[in-house]
């Protein structure tokens, strides 16, 4: 059995259309974006002005890569437990003047 040329082309062929799909379906959800709100926006990390930055680029090309490269996500969260105290409680001890000789606090 001889080996067929054809093969990789089609191949890159087949590469070539689930690429082009993909960047129509991640441009069509970027899209959405436009009619977010900013809270909303802020909520993931992004700005309106890294939306429009993302659907300004030429069709052919992903505007994912353009919002991963976004600053806001490049910024370090700051994630604390729900239930952790913001500030730290001050206890002081009070003595008092009880017949057992006890401190309270």
């Amino acid at each position: 059995m001889t080996h067929s040329a054809s093969t990789p082309f089609f191949a890159l062929l087949g590469q070539a259309a689930v690429r082009a799909w993909r960047v129509y379906s991640n441009r069509r959800q970027i899209a959405e974006l436009k009619h977010w709100t900013d809270d909303q926006l802020k909520d993931i990390g992004l700005t309106r002005s890294d939306v429009r930055r993302a659907l300004a680029q030429p069709f052919y090309s992903d505007p994912t890569s353009v919002l991963n490269a976004s600053p806001a996500l490049r910024q370090a969260p700051n994630y604390s437990a729900a239930n952790a105290p913001t500030d730290k409680p001050e206890l002081t001890l009070v003595e008092t003047r009880k017949s057992d000789g006890k401190l309270a606090a």
